[in-house]
Order: structure tokens, then sequence, then C-alpha cells
């Protein structure tokens, strides 16, 4: 499929017919062929599908914006207790999480998790 368009005879060269093509849109989460700009045999024989421009996911050079790398998240502390291995891979210190915990107004009795990214995110659980 190219534009939008079958290419009978590529299809038939593959053995696929429309119905597969239909069969891979819906397992791709599109559900009209009119959302799909090219589908591609690949060599695995599975069907790769291009959507058109107005169905493909936005991402974030569509607004002009780029993300800052979060990092690998890091078990700070589980079931009561510190890891300060964690801690230092993750590049936080325990006084730094120890004060974000008091800002926060976080019970350290009530906390079972916090992960700590490479970016300094602390998710606390």
């Amino acid at each position: 499929m190219s534009e939008g368009k079958f290419n009978f005879k590529n299809m038939k060269k593959c053995g696929v017919s429309p119905a597969d093509i239909v069969s891979a849109a819906r397992l791709g989460g599109y559900f009209s062929l009119g959302d799909i700009d090219t589908a591609i045999m690949e060599k695995n024989g599975k069907i790769s599908l291009l959507p058109t421009p107005q169905k493909r996911p936005l991402n974030p050079r569509d607004f002009n914006f780029s993300p800052l790398r979060e990092g690998v998240g890091y078990i700070a502390f589980e079931n009561g207790r510190f890891d300060f291995d964690n801690l230092k891979r993750a590049g936080m210190t325990q006084q730094k999480l120890g004060d974000f915990l008091t800002r926060q107004g976080y019970n350290l009795g009530e906390i079972s998790l916090i992960i700590v990214s490479e970016s300094g995110r602390i998710s606390v659980f």
C-alpha cells in the first residue's frame, strides 16, 4: 500500500490480500484504511504500517520542544530500608531526599517505596 492505495501487483507477489492489511491495521490500532498511508511487507512476514500525517502520534518535535533525559530510576527506599548505594547512583543524598520528604509532608512510616531517577525526579509510593 502506498499513499493510501493498494498495489495489487506487489500484494500478489507477497501473497497479501486486502483483508491481511485490514487485519494488520486493526492490530495496529487503526480501524479505517483511510488512516494508513503505507503498508510494507517486512522480511519477517509482518506488515508494518505508516499512518497518514493526521493520524501519526504527536511527539515533542512537533512543538519545537526537547524533553530532558530522565535517566534510570533507582529504588532508594523499600520495605522500611534505604538503599544508600542506589541513592548515590541517582546522584541523591540522604539529606536531600529527607528534605524533600519533609517539604512534601510525607511520613516515612507510611511510605513503601521511593524511586529516584538520575535527573532527580522522586516518586513516592
